[in-house]
């Protein structure tokens, strides 16, 4: 995410933490500092006030970390990566590399991080009666009590069945595995993600106008960011879905224009970059297609080179990451089409050429697709 600033990897997992929460940082420390501990803890030295104040929004961005850091170890056990987890303003995102394929594993997933939460909320509920017991400072016990609290608060808002909350998430499982239509699941639980998002809009709405600058400011943002996520979310399952489903054989480019390896790059570039306005082509000799030639291939040769030199000498040989054949999916194709650089991928049928997917082909795609179907 932009404007997030890498602090630790865990497990292979890249902590971010975002400007935003610098602001809330800042926000709660100065409120502590300036506010709570001189009016009920006089007896507190300075540093101690503001040692104090800082631990309360560090035990939070803790918490937080702890409940996403539970979803992605849970995730990396049943076999999904995740490359990173970003800490911002309104709570956590985990990057996966895919969707659970499997109810259950969604569910897993779903249930480890209000799992941690109620686990930390007993942890520093614990530890704070702990510290009475011992005699010490109540304003010790001031960061243990607000640190509980939050844990308790971030469980039970999590598992309201809205997606993309935890519940939601929950809720996705439960239809997914009753009714086996991961569709039907994702839209249901879209739908109760736009119904609590407008809900705590119109809430925040209702703060606002009563006077209570912050809380429907801050209502009213996290409910329109609520209601997108829940839609993007819905629109991103609907795509995944489609390209696990729909194989590149439907909709590849065929016939396809390929170049003789003999011929000159004067050639190639008059008769087929200028013809087919194409930045890459596949490159047969005989009949066999033998690598592709593209546009900064000819770009990094001299242009006086150009008639003395055959397109064999700049072609980029066959790369497995360049191939595809009719049966993949469009997922496959795009993930390939997304590493290799050249922007799309030959399709290959027992060692002939039978057609090309670039990722404009894949993007009109989804735009007749979703016009038709909207």
């Amino acid at each position: 995410m932009k404007g997030s600033i890498v602090l630790v990897k865990v497990k292979g997992i890249e902590i971010e933490l975002h400007f935003s929460w610098f602001f809330i940082f800042v926000l709660i420390a100065y409120s502590m500092g300036t506010g709570y501990f001189p009016g009920n803890h006089p007896e507190l030295s300075m540093g101690m006030v503001w040692f104090l104040s800082a631990l309360v929004p560090l035990l939070m961005v803790l918490s937080v970390l702890l409940h996403e850091l539970s979803h992605s170890l849970v995730s990396k056990h049943l076999g999904i990566d995740v490359k990173r987890i970003t800490l911002f303003i309104f709570g956590g995102l985990a990057q996966m590399d895919r969707e659970p394929d499997e109810p259950d594993k969604e569910l897993k997933i779903a249930l480890a991080g209000p799992a941690m939460s109620l686990l930390l909320f007993l942890v520093f509920s614990v530890a704070r009666n702990v510290a009475g017991l011992l005699g010490l400072s109540p304003a010790l016990a001031v960061p243990l009590e607000y640190a509980g609290s939050l844990n308790l608060m971030l469980a039970l808002f999590n598992m309201v069945p809205a997606y993309p909350l935890d519940g939601g998430r929950v809720l996705r499982a439960l239809i997914w595995r009753r009714k086996g239509n991961l569709q039907l699941a994702t839209r249901v639980a879209a739908t109760m993600g736009d119904i609590f998002g407008y809900s705590l809009m119109f809430l925040g709405l209702l703060w606002f106008l009563s006077g209570n600058t912050f809380s429907g400011v801050w209502f009213l943002f996290l409910g329109w960011f609520i209601k997108q996520l829940a839609e993007s979310s819905y629109q991103n399952t609907m795509m995944n879905d489609l390209f696990h489903r729909i194989r590149v054989g439907a909709f590849m480019t065929e016939p396809v224009a390929t170049v003789d390896g003999k011929v000159s790059v004067q050639d190639l570039v008059d008769h087929y970059f200028y013809k087919y306005k194409f930045v890459c082509f596949p490159v047969r000799n005989q009949e066999t297609v033998t690598g592709v030639v593209t546009l900064e291939g000819v770009r990094s040769l001299g242009r006086e080179a150009w008639d003395q030199t055959d397109v064999d000498s700049i072609a980029i040989p066959l790369r497995e990451e360049y191939l595809v054949a009719p049966w993949d999916t469009v997922d496959t194709a795009l993930n390939k089409i997304t590493a290799n650089g050249l922007g799309r991928v030959l399709v290959m049928e027992e060692g002939n050429l039978v057609g090309i997917i670039s990722r404009s082909d894949i993007l009109h795609y989804i735009r007749v697709y979703s016009r038709l179907n909207d």
